[in-house]
């Protein structure tokens, strides 16, 4: 009378990039969670109604970048990693923002954290030996300058 929910290894998880059962808790997962995340801030932030085509830029550029793991070929175009090399990392006094309940600029500092914690479990998935070929450097390279890009916008700090 066993049921095979009872039986099933759960210490394993399917990883469409690699096509294999892996680790549950490896870094890849959490670096899936942590994009999700960062996406349904991003989905909050244009929910807001406001910068609507600047913010669903943003979400575009996020899932272009969340794609590329599995899609080596999605990458930005030109005019987006443009606008993403001029986005220097820069600190911005949050309070003023947070202070006047901007739902708009909240949701867009939380996909910058989750995008900033998807950043370091991509980092250690390159090191691991099965994605060092999966990863890309220009994949870590720009979701950070999206995070980057993105906390800027949340400030109002934007670069024209």
């Amino acid at each position: 009378m066993g049921d095979d929910n009872e039986t099933q290894d759960l210490t394993m998880r399917y990883c469409q990039a690699l096509d294999a059962d892996i680790d549950a808790s490896h870094d890849y997962f959490l670096y899936i969670s942590e994009m999700k995340l960062a996406i349904a801030s991003l989905g909050m932030a244009v929910a807001s109604g406001i910068r609507l085509q600047a913010t669903r830029e943003i979400l575009d550029m996020a899932d272009t970048l969340y794609q590329n793991i599995t899609d080596p070929d999605s990458t930005l175009p030109d005019n987006q990693r443009k606008q993403l090399n001029h986005a220097e990392e820069v600190w911005l006094d949050m309070k003023d923002k947070m202070s006047k309940g901007d739902q708009r600029a909240s949701s867009l500092l939380s996909a910058h954290a989750f995008m900033e914690k998807a950043v370091v479990h991509l980092i250690a998935c390159k090191k691991d030996e099965m994605f060092k070929d999966i990863i890309t450097d220009y994949l870590i390279n720009y979701l950070e300058k999206l995070s980057v890009f993105i906390y800027r916008e949340a400030i109002g700090h934007v670069m024209l």
